[in-house]
């Protein structure tokens, strides 16, 4: 009962972020050329987490189509829901070994992608709410993800000061060539801008060039 109980809270916490479209309204989003965004919902509620979340099958093949990317969001938080529901480990098989993303279907970096795409697109206060979400416990906090996430928010929220602050806790954390933390200066470079002009445009970009 405490374990259902738990899972529950999960669940209703994570919805008031964003109010949930019916599957049958997302199946009849269009993308910009007037193809449907998603052609087979269930077959997306059947993938492991690694190919919905980071494999081109997956949420990215809504994602990268103009005029769906808020079908994509919900199709994340439709995803995470159910992972949330069934309440079991996530976890995916490397060559080098398994890692477990989750215990309980929980996934921090599912709010994380649902909040940038949302924040991209003007849903301001649903992102914040989401990558409030997305934030570690301390001790689950490698390579400055928090700083990182408190960043963001600081930046969407228009607090400089505390934006700068964040960026200083992450170069405590990180190398000189970290990618979150060129994403950062990105940020500080284009404050004042929407967060996908800063994040996005070329003249804010402040990640480090890969390698030749």
């Amino acid at each position: 009962m405490r374990r259902i109980q738990i899972l529950l809270a999960g669940i209703l916490a994570a919805t008031a972020c964003t109010s949930m479209r019916a599957q049958s309204d997302l199946n009849a989003l269009r993308a910009a050329d007037g193809t449907p965004c998603v052609t087979d919902r269930d077959a997306y509620m059947a993938m492991d987490y690694w190919t919905f979340d980071q494999m081109p099958e997956g949420l990215q093949s809504v994602s990268d189509k103009p005029g769906c990317e808020l079908a994509a969001a919900d199709l994340v938080r439709g995803y995470h829901a159910s992972l949330r529901a069934k309440g079991e480990p996530v976890s995916h098989t490397f060559p080098e070994g398994e890692v477990r993303f989750s215990d309980n279907g929980e996934v921090t970096l599912l709010y994380w992608h649902e909040g940038q795409i949302r924040a991209m697109h003007g849903q301001s206060r649903a992102a914040l709410c989401l990558f409030r979400r997305s934030i570690k416990p301390e001790e689950q906090s490698f390579g400055g993800w928090n700083e990182y996430v408190r960043a963001t928010i600081a930046f969407i929220e228009g607090n400089r000061s505390a934006l700068e602050a964040e960026r200083a806790n992450l170069v405590a954390k990180v190398p000189a060539d970290n990618l979150n933390l060129g994403v950062v200066d990105g940020l500080i470079a284009c404050f004042g801008r929407s967060y996908a002009n800063a994040y996005g445009a070329a003249e804010c970009n402040r990640r480090p060039k890969p390698s030749q």
